[in-house]
């Protein structure tokens, strides 16, 4: 019996639909092997040592101030930092460095830092306003004193004869505005004159406003070699020493722990390699030799910022970059000089 006609267009829409199922399952096979040949690396690819994309995190902000050539005088700090950051890669991966074109007071830098926008990374010495500040405070003396030992910029014109001397009361001197060591000179009954900017220490000193700049052993060379053409009076007073007790300390902002971390890994490992004393001998050596700090008559401070006892009692401990003294003088009160 011959099927009907009915029957024979049942068969051909049943045989259309199973067509058309097969085809879309091949199809979504196809397009599901593509797409996961796309995600995960070929074979080829592994072969060539291509390894797969890694995200990587954001460089490490760091942030201090630095005014170009009129902070050169800075220029073994920044070397120091940026030592600190490239040794300590490895664990801390990349960083960038934004500096502030300006140098605030000493007050202004702590709220600064404190915030950890605009500074995170400063260098202080201890129970100041800016290691009082919200800080983590990294305590190794990155100019072992050498900031402590100050000897003066003059202008011989109103410079009285050193060796009639015999206080610091008898010396008028100046210091930046807001200075931290101007506590220090006030600690000692001695109140020093005030520039508003660095630079305008040197018009005052060449109107005879005051007798003597005392800067630190670290920055005096290069601060009379900087300002010597514009001021060609400037002079490095030969024979006097004011001293006091200063080391200074890194300090980062506590909105920064890793960056705390960092520095602190990277300090550490440039003491054991040697590399920081390279550094430091780099920097100062030259100058600090040519300034006989171990020949001048002392005249020593006692700072506010640190613990009275023993201060101004014991020999003075002399940078390591030079010749200890055949016999070590002892720093003496603010009304006594050796």
């Amino acid at each position: 019996m011959k099927p009907s006609m009915a029957r024979i267009k049942h068969y051909k829409v049943i045989h259309w639909w199973l067509l058309v199922l097969a085809i879309s399952i091949d199809s979504s096979a196809q397009t599901s092997a593509a797409a996961s040949s796309a995600t995960a690396p070929s074979d080829s690819s592994m072969e060539a040592g291509n390894a797969p994309i890694e995200v990587r995190s954001a460089p490490m902000e760091v942030r201090y101030y630095d005014r170009g050539i009129k902070d050169a005088r800075h220029a073994y700090k920044f070397e120091l930092i940026k030592k600190i950051l490239e040794v300590t890669k490895p664990e801390f991966g990349d960083y960038t460095i934004i500096s502030f074109g300006e140098e605030p007071s000493a007050k202004r830098q702590a709220v600064l830092i404190g915030e950890g926008k605009i500074l995170n990374l400063l260098w202080a010495s201890p129970g100041t306003v800016i290691a009082q500040a919200d800080v983590i405070t990294v305590p190794i003396d990155i100019l072992r004193g050498l900031l402590g030992y100050r000897v003066c910029l003059i202008n011989p014109a109103n410079f009285p004869a050193s060796d009639k001397l015999t206080s610091l009361d008898q010396l008028q001197i100046a210091q930046g505005l807001n200075w931290v060591d101007i506590e220090i000179y006030k600690h000692n009954g001695i109140e020093p004159k005030q520039a508003p900017t660095f630079e305008a220490l040197f018009d005052m000193l060449a109107a005879k406003r005051y007798q003597c700049l005392p800067l630190g052993a670290d920055e005096v060379m290069y601060t009379w070699r900087d300002q010597k053409t514009k001021f060609p009076f400037l002079a490095i007073e030969p024979d006097l020493l004011i001293y006091y007790d200063y080391p200074i300390y890194l300090h980062i902002s506590k909105q920064y722990p890793e960056l705390a971390k960092r520095v602190k890994m990277g300090l550490e490992t440039l003491q054991r390699s040697g590399e920081l004393d390279r550094l430091f001998k780099q920097h100062h050596a030259a100058d600090v030799a040519q300034l006989h700090l171990n020949q001048r008559k002392i005249f020593c401070l006692k700072s506010p910022y640190l613990p009275a006892q023993g201060q101004c009692e014991k020999p003075l401990d002399y940078p390591q970059i030079m010749d200890a003294p055949k016999t070590p003088r002892t720093a003496k009160p603010l009304k006594s000089a050796q």
